[in-house]
């Protein structure tokens, strides 16, 4: 891309305030790239080990390999949204073509062939390989299209707030919804089957929505680029604000995967009920969707990268609380949770926020790279919170958790429901700490990033 992209649609440029329903409906997109993220996030490795009889470590790989294969493909997707020619502008095809891809994918990963241990290991990473290509496929332009269709940087924030809410309802969908699905049925398998159909249409909806919601954006046009992935890359680091607000999120999206593929473990196995994932994830989620724009006024006062900071801690102060399960049980288990959602909140809006506030912004070169910037964050993302539960998975192999057919019962060992506890509480909230570090180097400020 370069510096000047020019615009077409029916408002008037990306200087105009565009319509509340444009806002809207761009952050109902985000009910489906959350569902994607939180399902098999939340589901997937427990379904694998516990229904699947797949050893952790190989249920770590099947869950991190889509990931490592769509860090390699997003900015190349990146790059064909920019060079991309149509009436409907350079993002809202490629938007398109994932919505009719990922629903039906996203259905076939619960619903595979009768097989079990590696057979099943092979068909459900085949799939959800696919699948994450798919998701790509949607996000990435999803994700350029703030800093390209506004120049105001408050606004910027606004959209990441609808997206936040849309985040927060994905999050009831995938993480509150979705448990009780799967366990309605008798049967297991057939509750992940049943599960997978109806989050998938609910996917489905949400994509089209915003494919066709957003048609009155402005549709900028870039010139041709063709420089190849490896130099767009070299420039795409050389932004100075990307460089470290990058590190940052991946560290802040570790933290939050780890604990999400933790709950269902640490409810069935350490408080003894698994029908406590869907309470505790509530009690996540609504703290998440009601503090966002209290999140937003704090980033107007304090500026944004502040903002993130005080929300990382918020979120490791309820981690370090989950820790404490088995000293204060089920009361102090809601208490803590509702912490991790209002941390939560901020680490999942201010990141974003700031993306495009980047994506905004010239690079060293003194242009615009929204389609190479966005294919990177997004598959650094999704790569981050597999290495979340990758983490997870170790300190399940680690401590000696014992994997399962369905049906079957396990009585696990002491040492595995440690590890499993520490697992996802502990470790989540000391690498959330640590993205700390890079948010200390952030130095985009209102006024450079075009405020008014």
């Amino acid at each position: 891309m370069t510096a000047a992209p020019t615009a077409r649609g029916t408002v008037s440029g990306p200087g105009a305030p565009l319509p509340r329903s444009v806002h809207a409906w761009y952050g109902s997109g985000a009910v489906a790239t959350g569902i994607f993220n939180t399902v098999p996030g939340l589901l997937l490795l427990i379904y694998l080990t516990d229904t699947l009889a797949v050893s952790p470590a190989l249920a770590g790989a099947v869950v991190l390999l889509p990931k490592v294969v769509d860090l390699l493909v997003s900015p190349y997707i990146g790059i064909w949204s920019d060079r991309t020619r149509s009436p409907w502008g350079p993002r809202r095809p490629w938007m398109l073509a994932g919505a009719l891809t990922l629903p039906v994918l996203f259905a076939a990963m619960f619903a595979g062939p009768p097989l079990e241990g590696g057979s099943a290991a092979v068909y459900v990473a085949a799939v959800f390989v696919a699948a994450a290509l798919a998701s790509s496929v949607f996000q990435v332009p999803h994700t350029a299209m703030p800093g390209e269709i506004t120049s105001d940087y408050h606004e910027r924030s606004t959209f990441n707030t609808w997206r936040t809410a849309f985040v927060g309802l994905a999050l009831m969908l995938g993480g509150a919804l979705a448990p009780v699905l799967q366990s309605a049925p008798a049967d297991p398998v057939t509750g992940y089957r049943l599960m997978g159909l109806l989050m998938g249409c609910v996917v489905l909806v949400s994509m089209l929505g915003a494919v066709v919601g957003t048609r009155r954006a402005p549709r900028p046009v870039f010139a041709h680029r063709t420089e190849g992935l490896a130099a767009q890359l070299r420039v795409a680091f050389a932004h100075r604000h990307f460089r470290v607000l990058f590190p940052a999120n991946l560290l802040m999206a570790t933290a939050s995967g780890t604990m999400v593929a933790g709950v269902p473990y640490v409810t069935a196995n350490v408080m003894g009920n698994p029908g406590y994932t869907s309470v505790l994830m509530v009690c996540v989620l609504v703290p998440l969707i009601a503090s966002a724009p209290l999140w937003r006024r704090l980033s107007l006062r304090v500026d944004k990268r502040r903002a993130a900071g005080y929300a990382a801690a918020v979120f490791a102060l309820g981690g370090l609380g989950l820790l404490l399960i088995p000293l204060w049980g089920f009361p102090g288990a809601v208490l803590s949770s509702v912490l991790v959602g209002v941390g939560l909140s901020g680490t999942t809006l201010l990141p974003w926020s700031m993306l495009a506030d980047c994506l905004a912004t010239t690079d060293a070169s003194g242009r615009r790279q929204g389609g190479v910037l966005s294919g990177v964050w997004t598959a650094g993302e999704a790569m981050a919170q597999s290495v979340g539960t990758g983490l997870l998975s170790l300190a399940l192999a680690v401590s000696g958790y014992v994997e399962s057919g369905a049906g079957d019962v396990v009585r696990q060992s002491d040492e595995a429901l440690r590890g499993m506890l520490v697992g996802s509480t502990l470790v989540p909230a000391a690498v959330m700490l640590c993205c700390l570090v890079p948010l200390a180097f952030y130095r985009l400020t209102a006024e450079e990033a075009g405020a008014r």
